[in-house]
């Protein structure tokens, strides 16, 4: 287990108040004339108020009510929490002081304000922010889940790299924030959404509820992150360079400076390789797709604790190559906005697949003055049209 830091979700993770937000939403939508149906509710329900009205009601009506609605919710919220008990779930606070026991931070990180997270704390007499390290709520973040701001927060106030924590959440929404920010996610059906949907938005796995991943701890860890180096951004900034020297190496002998490495869990580098387009004639010839080639026989089948770095951001053929080879992460340096492949793939739902956990921006400087570099000295080559695209868009 190498994972340093657990970021909890609250609703429908640690406490049952989901249903309590789909009827603060029904009635919030009531006082301002707007008839909305539980269910349409319950599908939204884990993002936050600034991206469930426009969704429901359309950009028009959340400019002209979207404000109001919000904060009429969180009134309604709060009297209902005032009127009933919300019930922790099984394990909840075992498995905060279990993350604790075991030398782990832990954050709580949820779409809700302040004031929804104190009335759920009277209502449930669970003390949640003083049993965690701190606390990211809708109030520390330009934008609420799916995005991946809250997420983010959590790791830069638990002081962690993205890919040294793994967050708990019960909702899609949860599964996509983490799936941007570079976290891995525990996905738990005590809320609206189904296996394969949290399987399909990203989550690297799938429990029945809290009570159950506190059951199966050390197999989650495990799965979560499978190899024994702690991915701080040293550890990350290590590796980057050594495919920053392959990216320099592959424009010595005349290709793009693209470079990659890839390495197992421990941090050993077992492969390594450069754009190669140019001396084989072919398109795929990729970076990652050569240091893949490379590291033919040097790895078990099985292995889950592959990490492949590369200067550039990969494109959809590299990342589907990763997924299919059941890589744990990608680290990238400089983004390849015009071809994203880690924002255009589908997170793969088959066991012998995995989502790889995504970290970008790492060392991209060096990798973005590598590029010009590069066109100084060939700026009528047939790759430079693709590389003034790319340096024109970072």
């Amino acid at each position: 287990m190498a994972l340093d830091g657990i970021i909890f979700d609250i609703d429908g993770t640690l406490i049952d108040t989901n249903g309590c937000h789909v009827e603060a939403w029904r009635k919030a939508f009531e006082r301002h004339g707007y008839k909305v149906l539980p269910d349409r509710i319950e599908v939204e329900i884990g993002k936050g108020g600034d991206h469930l009205v426009p969704s429901i009601l359309g950009r028009e009506a959340d400019r002209k009510d979207g404000d109001a609605l919000r904060k009429a919710q969180g009134e309604e919220f709060v009297r209902l929490a005032g009127e009933i008990h919300f019930k922790p779930y099984p394990g909840a606070a075992e498995m905060i002081e279990e993350v604790r026991r075991r030398g782990l931070k832990s954050a709580l990180a949820t779409s809700g304000s302040k004031k929804n997270l104190e009335a759920i704390e009277r209502s449930s007499g669970l003390a949640l922010t003083d049993m965690v390290d701190v606390v990211v709520t809708a109030d520390d973040a330009a934008s609420s889940k799916p995005a991946p701001d809250l997420v983010v927060a959590a790791c830069g106030k638990l002081n962690l790299s993205p890919a040294g924590c793994a967050m708990l959440g019960d909702t899609i929404y949860d599964a996509t924030a983490c799936r941007q920010a570079g976290v891995a996610l525990f996905g738990l059906l005590s809320g609206y959404n189904g296996k394969e949907a949290l399987l399909g938005a990203g989550a690297r796995t799938v429990y029945k509820d809290i009570g159950e991943l506190l059951d199966h701890l050390d197999e989650a860890l495990a799965i979560a992150s499978p190899g024994p180096a702690h991915i701080t951004n040293d550890f990350m900034e290590r590796l980057m360079r050594e495919a920053l020297v392959t990216a320099g190496a592959g424009m010595e002998a005349g290709e793009a400076p693209i470079g990659a490495v890839l390495a197992r869990g421990d941090g050993r580098i077992i492969a390594r390789g450069y754009n190669r387009m140019r001396a084989t004639g072919s398109k795929v010839a990729h970076a990652e797709m050569v240091t893949f080639e490379n590291a033919a026989g040097k790895v078990p089948i099985d292995a889950r604790d592959l990490l492949l770095v590369s200067t550039l951001e990969p494109c959809v053929m590299c990342t589907g190559a990763a997924m299919q080879g059941a890589v744990d992460v990608i680290v990238y340096g400089l983004r390849a906005p015009a071809d994203s492949g880690t924002g255009r793939v589908r997170p793969p739902q088959s066991p012998e697949n995995q989502m790889p956990r995504i970290i970008g921006d790492i060392l991209a400087g060096e990798s973005r003055a590598l590029f010009e570099e590069w066109l100084a000295a060939n700026g009528g080559s047939d790759q430079a049209p693709y590389i003034r695209q790319l340096l024109s868009l970072t």
